[in-house]
């Protein structure tokens, strides 16, 4: 019994240290309390150093381009976030664009489109291309994007889809699923056959 506790402990422990990781970066940098807009955006880059991408799709020096689609504050807070971070060696380029625009060259998009035909327009391209998809609202997860981030009692959280990762080639590490409110696959999808 006594070591069924000592491994629990050990995993609350692991994911409060990964959690720490994930919210160090902007706390250390902040002279202000970040508001939700703020600590999104932070999520949103610290997603980024927690997938992997089919290596042959990317050369060292290139720029890590993410995509922000749509407009907002969190859109605004990510865009200003990002504009002088790095992914490893790689320094991050942030691009706005629109719902309809070629994805060429992406790694990562910010989608904030609220329109339900054009958001499944950009998931399947993005799909298609090996972008991670990254937006808000606990139904973003459930419709194709990769992850999700919401606001449960008045805290950031997200979900993850590890299927909608798969269809675009890329690995999620396990790291961050432990800390996910809700990992999904098509099979929690609403309409998905088995």
């Amino acid at each position: 019994m006594a070591g069924a506790f000592v491994s629990e402990r050990r995993s609350i422990t692991k994911r409060l240290i990964l959690l720490a990781v994930l919210l160090f970066g902007v706390r250390a940098e902040a002279q202000a309390p970040m508001d939700e807009s703020q600590v999104k955006a932070m999520f949103v880059y610290n997603f980024l150093k927690f997938v992997e991408w089919p290596s042959e799709s990317s050369r060292a020096k290139d720029p890590f381009v993410v995509l922000i689609i749509g407009d907002g504050t969190t859109a605004d807070a990510t865009e200003r976030f990002l504009e002088s971070k790095t992914i490893g060696e790689r320094r991050v380029l942030v691009r706005r664009t629109q719902w309809d625009q070629s994805l060429a060259g992406a790694r990562a998009a910010f989608v904030v489109e609220r329109d339900p035909k054009k958001l499944h327009l950009i998931l399947e391209a993005a799909a298609a291309a090996g972008v991670l998809t990254i937006g808000e609202g606990e139904s973003f997860a459930t419709h194709g994007g990769v992850i999700g981030l919401l606001v449960e009692n008045r805290r950031v959280r997200f979900d993850v889809d590890t299927t909608a990762a798969q269809v675009a080639g890329l690995r999620v590490s396990s790291k961050l699923l432990a800390l996910t409110r809700v990992v999904r696959s098509s099979t929690d999808r609403p309409g998905s056959q088995q």
